[in-house]
């Protein structure tokens, strides 16, 4: 078992806004992606590569710049995704590399939507391509690290609404839902 704590506090101070902010919000994606897992029949060793890729998916947000949620980086918040990529690689942790990488929106983001909206990742495909992945993804939609609403689960109409600019995406989402509920 990966010690995902040690991991975390290894990145985040463990006295920090950011350090508590972080683990309500990872421990809440957590606890419906295991949920959502349970349900779906998963195996044993796929529940416990969820429990630790959820605990850990965020983990770049130390190197954005948002103080909001008291970090105080360097890069966008954006960035994470490639943040938690390169902390969880240097880990050696690089299946949990890639869900830290691609968990953005509704299982990531093509490589046409990066160029398209010029956001500061590299133009690439970083796509949810396995179930653990999906999950893991899903389950994040539902809770935010805004300070105000860590504890309060979004409904379906709430993150139907956010992606009403993207009805690709409200489409996946509501596929999603079908398929892991909530």
């Amino acid at each position: 078992m990966v010690p995902y704590f040690s991991i975390i506090e290894k990145y985040i101070n463990p006295g920090s806004k950011a350090f508590r902010i972080y683990t309500i919000h990872v421990t809440n994606v957590t606890r419906l992606a295991l949920h959502i897992a349970q349900r779906q029949g998963l195996t044993p060793t796929q529940l416990q590569f969820i429990e630790e890729a959820a605990m850990l998916h965020d983990i770049g947000i130390v190197k954005t710049k948002t103080p909001e949620i008291g970090c105080y980086g360097d890069q966008p918040y954006l960035r994470h995704l490639t943040a938690g990529k390169k902390i969880l690689k240097k880990e050696g942790l690089p299946l949990h590399a890639r869900v830290a990488a691609n968990h953005v929106g509704v299982g990531g983001l093509s490589k046409e939507d990066i160029v398209k909206q010029k956001l500061p990742l590299p133009a690439k495909d970083i796509l949810c391509e396995t179930i653990e992945e999906r999950i893991i993804s899903y389950a994040d939609l539902f809770y935010t690290k805004n300070p105000k609403n860590l504890w309060r689960k979004k409904t379906f109409d709430e993150i139907v609404t956010k992606l009403d600019r993207r009805p690709e995406h409200q489409e996946r989402f509501k596929e999603w839902y079908i398929e892991f509920g909530e």
